[in-house]
């Protein structure tokens, strides 16, 4: 896919530099660098991409729609 991107030029530089070195296309390297960081993201941020798990409170049923509609009216007191 073909993007766009302004980025500064001092950065540019340094990715076209790596290129060189190892032989490769600036795309190329531009796509393996962000692979890699992507890669690297803290496993703390990728868990916020998770919807959260269900919550089960012991010795209830199931919540019913008039229990989350308390729940709610109790929260703007």
């Amino acid at each position: 896919m073909k993007t766009t991107l302004d980025l500064p030029d001092e950065l540019v530089r340094r990715v076209k530099m790596r290129a060189v070195q190892s032989d490769r296309k600036l795309k190329d390297m531009v796509a393996a660098l962000l692979d890699a960081g992507l890669r690297a993201e803290p496993a703390a941020s990728r868990s916020a991409l998770a919807p959260p798990q269900p919550v089960r409170l012991r010795g209830r049923g199931p919540l019913t729609e008039a229990d989350i509609e308390r729940g709610i009216t109790h929260g703007r007191d």
